[in-house]
């Protein structure tokens, strides 16, 4: 007995001793802080905004003359009645797809270097606007914000502002722009043809109203639409009119015409209206109410004439009515320039020094600027 308890208090003994020896030695032992983990700061990666565009200059070396020096811009009094273009110039030595001429800013394509760009002839200076090497049919909206073209078989919008493009699902057959608005005749075999309205870069476009035609051409004449067939589906087409503020159904504003050829002055106070009657090219301009103002005994085509203030019109001389093989590029016009203004009722003529095939033609503070089919070359024609 007494053993075990000698047994049990040295026990106790040792047990106490390695107490204290713990206790110590985490007591005396030296306090370490703490090591704070590391952080390193991760900057959240933001998109890099667009590089800005920057003007650069550039030298035209068909454009010699300073806009003191020349005709002001449509005044149709300070061009003779039969005038020469002696000095007829190329604008630029490349070949350009054209995009729209808002005086000073002539837009276009270089396919060589794929830019669509804005060239300044006031300042002669250019902004690169977007690249692609497979873009055909540009046209700028007449605010100059938006640009409307086909890339890769694809039907695009680009808003200029918002640095976006925007997708069109359909095949367009023709457009036109009512300010930033754009409106464009497209067919889809399921839903047929028919006439849409694209201006909100966030919504789809809006289906206005059907009509059957698998091609269409149009023009915006001041708040109405007006639709013809394609010349290279049929010759002969009535005209029918869409109300742009109601727009429901299509109501015919002509009956059939031969070749109709439609073209608006920019406030929708006139329409030039050009047709082939009895075999004869004829053109008349209309007022808002459809009442004929002015008739010519010769004939052109939409994309050889530009409306303004004043009507320019590249006009055939030889007034062949062939228009499918022209549509077809089988064959060229030799034209001249004529030049009418509606609220004069004056009309000039510009004979060229040249063969010129002539699209888009307009008055300038320089001269009369048009695109030469013949050679996809801008030219001027300076007005003595």
């Amino acid at each position: 007995m007494r053993k075990q308890i000698i047994f049990l208090v040295g026990l106790g003994v040792i047990v106490i001793i390695l107490v204290v020896s713990i206790v110590g030695y985490f007591a005396t032992r030296p306090k370490t802080q703490p090591t704070k983990p590391q952080v390193v700061e991760v900057l959240e990666e933001k998109p890099s905004p667009p590089a800005a565009i920057e003007e650069k200059k550039i030298t035209l070396p068909g454009l010699q003359i300073t806009t003191s020096e020349s005709t002001t811009s449509e005044n149709i009094e300070e061009i003779p009645t039969t005038t020469l273009g002696q000095l007829t110039k190329p604008l630029f030595e490349k070949e350009y797809i054209f995009a729209g001429l808002i005086y000073p800013y002539v837009y276009l394509y270089d396919p060589g270097e794929g830019i669509l760009k804005y060239i300044n002839l006031d300042d002669k200076t250019y902004k690169e606007l977007y690249r692609s090497f497979s873009l055909y049919y540009p046209l700028v909206s007449p605010t100059r914000k938006r640009i409307v073209f086909q890339e890769n078989n694809v039907w695009k919008v680009l808003d200029l502002s918002l640095d976006e493009t925007k997708t069109l699902n359909y095949q367009l057959s023709d457009f036109a722009w009512k300010n930033d608005e754009l409106y464009y005749f497209a067919f889809d075999e399921n839903r047929g043809g028919g006439v849409y309205k694209f201006s909100d870069f966030n919504k789809e476009p809006i289906l206005l109203s059907k009509l059957n035609l698998p091609e269409a051409k149009m023009e915006i004449f001041g708040d109405s639409l007006l639709v013809w067939a394609s010349p290279l589906i049929s010759y002969n087409s009535p005209i029918f009119l869409l109300d742009l503020k109601r727009p429901a159904a299509f109501k015919l504003i002509f009956e059939e015409k031969t070749y109709p050829s439609l073209l608006a002055n920019s406030s929708g106070e006139y329409l030039f209206l050009s047709s082939v009657e009895n075999g004869l090219w004829v053109s008349k301009i209309y007022n808002r109410s459809f009442k004929v103002i002015k008739e010519f005994n010769w004939g052109s085509l939409k994309e050889k004439c530009t409306f303004q203030k004043v009507l320019v019109c590249g006009v055939p001389i030889n007034q062949e009515t062939d228009l499918i093989s022209w549509y077809h590029l089988n064959k060229s016009f030799n034209d001249k320039i004529i030049i009418f203004d509606p609220v004069k009722k004056e009309e000039k003529e510009i004979i060229l020094d040249k063969n010129y095939d002539v699209l888009y033609p307009q008055l300038t503070p320089l001269g009369v600027i048009f695109l030469n089919r013949n050679d996809s070359k801008l030219y001027l024609v300076t007005l003595e």
